[in-house]
C-alpha cells in the first residue's frame, strides 16, 4: 500500500522562492483536506498537477506526474509524556518516506481492527511562519533560505467504537509538519502530544510490524541498519 519514493520533484534540488511557495501551500491543502478521510483513503501523499484539485488515489502515486509533499527523508518524531522503558529511546523516530509511509498504513490497518466508526475532525490548523518570503514576481532563484521559514500546526480530535466492548474512545493528536526551505517538502512531522498517550504495547507492535515489512534481523546493541527505526536528535535542526 505505501510506495518508496522514486525521485522527481521529490529532491533537493534549488528551486525559485515562487515554486517554493506553491510545494508548501500544495501540502497545506492536501493535509487539510485528507487527513480527516485517513481511516477510509490512507495517507495521502501526492497530488497530480495535470488534474487539480483531484488528489493522487494510492494506487496512482507512481505516475510520473505525481508530485509528492513529503521529502524522502522525511522524519517522524515523538517524545512520549512518560519515558518508555529500555530499550525505547526518549524521543521515539523514524526516518525515509517508506518508513513513514509504512507506519501510516500499520496505524490505520490497527485502528480499523480494534475499532469501528472512526473519524476524524480538524480541531485546529495554524500556518507559522513567514507568509511570503520574497516578491512571487521573480523567476530568479533566489539563495535567502533561511527566509523560508514555514511550518504547519494541527490538532485532530480521532473518534472510534470499541468493536469488543462498544465504548468510544477519543483522542486528541497535535503535530507540527516543518518544511525544507531548499526543497519546500515536509522535512520533519513531529507528533507534539496525544491524549490520552498511548500504551507501550502499541510502541512495541509498531516496531515489530515495521521490522517484519523491511526485514530486520536482530542487531546487537549501538548497530543500526539503514531504514531502521531509530532514535531521533531531538537537538538537530
Amino acid at each position: 500500500m505505501f510506495t518508496p519514493n522514486k525521485g522527481g520533484s521529490g529532491g533537493s534540488e534549488d528551486i525559485s522562492d515562487h515554486e517554493w511557495q506553491i510545494r508548501t501551500g500544495r501540502a497545506i491543502y492536501i493535509l487539510q483536506q485528507t487527513l480527516p478521510d485517513f481511516f477510509d483513503v490512507g495517507l495521502v501523499s501526492s497530488i497530480d498537477p495535470t488534474k487539480t484539485p483531484a488528489l493522487v488515489d494510492s494506487k496512482e502515486s507512481d505516475s510520473p506526474e505525481a508530485e509528492n509533499i513529503y521529502s524522502p527523508k522525511v522524519r517522524l518524531a515523538y517524545t512520549p509524556p512518560v519515558p518508555l522503558p529500555s530499550p525505547f529511546p526518549r524521543t521515539l523516530g523514524l526516518e525515509g518516506l517508506p518508513l513513514y509511509l509504512a507506519s501510516s498504513v500499520f496505524i490505520r490497518h490497527t485502528m480499523r481492527t480494534l475499532y469501528s466508526d472512526l473519524r476524524v475532525e480538524l480541531r485546529k490548523v495554524a500556518v507559522q511562519g513567514s507568509s511570503s518570503a520574497h516578491s512571487e514576481g521573480t523567476a530568479a532563484v533566489s539563495h535567502s533560505n533561511h527566509q523560508r521559514d514555514k511550518s504547519l500546526f494541527i490538532g485532530l480530535d480521532v473518534y472510534g467504537t470499541t468493536r469488543v466492548s462498544g465504548g468510544v474512545g477519543q483522542w486528541q493528536i497535535d503535530s507540527t509538519y516543518n518544511f525544507s526551505p531548499i526543497s519546500g517538502l515536509i522535512q520533519t512531522h513531529t507528533i507534539n502530544s496525544i491524549h490520552p498517550a498511548p500504551h507501550q504495547a502499541a510502541y512495541d507492535a509498531l516496531r515489530a510490524s515495521l521490522s517484519s515489512v523491511f526485514g530486520f534481523g536482530g542487531p546487537g546493541p549501538g548497530d543500526v541498519r539503514p531504514g531502521e527505526v531509530r532514535a531521533v536528535n531531538g537537538d538537530k535542526g
